[in-house]
């Protein structure tokens, strides 16, 4: 849960907003932590960056939303530029928590079930992740609030039918199974998928059938993201054979150099 408070989303959404347009370098600055750009260059010190310094969200496992009185939950995202295109998609799933076998085996729909407190209201924050400059030059480009249309909300349902039946019947999901949600090792290695007998404690998870299964993640499958950024953004995705994404047009604070404005949720105040 956020040490900051929000009365409400739309305040929230608002000091999402103001971090727009800035560089890491610029979002050090502005969260007076400078030390921490210089660590080694992930997609965690952007993480650390946004949900710990700026959102003050204590790293934890915790199965409530980050902003639990309002029910939302943050995730911070990269984007890349794929140079054939000249477009900008998903750099990778978006991944939303760990799969507790016996939540899922317990509860027919998705909604009863605790994935709904990561899954019903996200606020999302996205990067553009440029493999050729440095991390402190990687740019903060576009913030939106999204919850699941009664579209996105079957489909959802549908895979998650899918995964339930798969730990039912004891076996493995894999992603390919799902058309939007799905799931994905949610480990560093350490699991032995020949012989899963001699897998690393850290890479199981206990498991209703199996007794102990692999650890693995929900998450929004890539394509499937693609395209909830693209509706955030008014936009249509485009499509040119297998590549899909967005023209830089449609992120207007891309490349813009901008200027970090505080309000009363200033970190001064806390």
């Amino acid at each position: 849960m956020s040490d900051l408070h929000f009365d409400d989303e739309q305040e929230l959404l608002a000091y999402a907003k103001k971090i727009e347009g800035l560089r890491i370098s610029d979002l050090g600055a502005v969260v007076r932590r400078m030390d921490l750009i210089h660590r080694k260059h992930t997609k965690g010190l952007v993480a650390q960056l946004v949900e710990k310094e700026y959102f003050g969200i204590p790293t934890n496992s915790s199965e409530r939303p980050d902003f639990q009185d309002l029910g939302i939950e943050l995730k911070v995202s990269p984007l890349k530029l794929v140079k054939s295109t000249g477009w900008y998609n998903a750099k990778e799933r978006n991944v939303i928590k760990v799969v507790d076998y016996f939540d899922v085996n317990d509860n027919k729909d998705w909604r009863d079930s605790k994935l709904i407190h990561k899954l019903s209201r996200v606020l999302f924050v996205l990067y553009v992740h440029d493999k050729e400059k440095p991390a402190t030059e990687w740019q903060v480009v576009s913030t939106f609030l999204w919850s699941p249309n009664k579209e996105q909300d079957d489909l959802i349902q549908n895979d998650y039918d899918i995964i339930r039946e798969k730990i039912k019947a004891g076996e493995r999901n894999r992603e390919g199974d799902n058309e939007f949600l799905g799931t994905c090792p949610k480990h560093q290695g350490g699991y032995n998928k020949a012989d899963p007998s001699i897998s690393k404690p850290s890479a199981m998870r206990d498991h209703p059938v199996m007794g102990r299964a692999e650890k693995r993640g929900f998450c929004i499958k890539q394509r499937s993201f693609d395209q909830l950024i693209a509706d955030s953004l008014g936009h249509e995705l485009l499509r040119k054979g297998n590549s899909v994404g967005l023209p830089a047009s449609a992120y207007p604070m891309l490349g813009k150099q901008v200027e970090y404005i505080p309000s009363q949720k200033n970190l001064d105040d806390y």
